[in-house]
């Protein structure tokens, strides 16, 4: 009984070992994709920031623009 019990404590232990080395994996995998994923957040984010800012220097152009004529027609 004592080897067959050593047998099943061999086989268990080297289920757990397996199953954790699986797990490590798994989670480099997943933080990988996390990474990954944040990256390309930031990305568009930046992309987002940019293109808010063009369309206000567009208008804020378009706006000295109709200044402009407006003081030329005043005159």
């Amino acid at each position: 009984m004592s080897a067959d019990l050593a047998a099943i404590l061999a086989a268990v232990a080297t289920v757990g070992i397996g199953l954790a080395g699986l797990t490590a994996a798994l989670w480099r995998d997943v933080r990988a994709d996390i990474r990954e994923l944040r990256t390309s957040f930031d990305a568009d984010r930046v992309a987002h920031e940019a293109l808010h800012a063009a369309e206000r220097q567009a208008r804020a152009e378009e706006t000295r623009e109709l200044r402009a004529a407006i003081s030329a027609t005043r005159e």
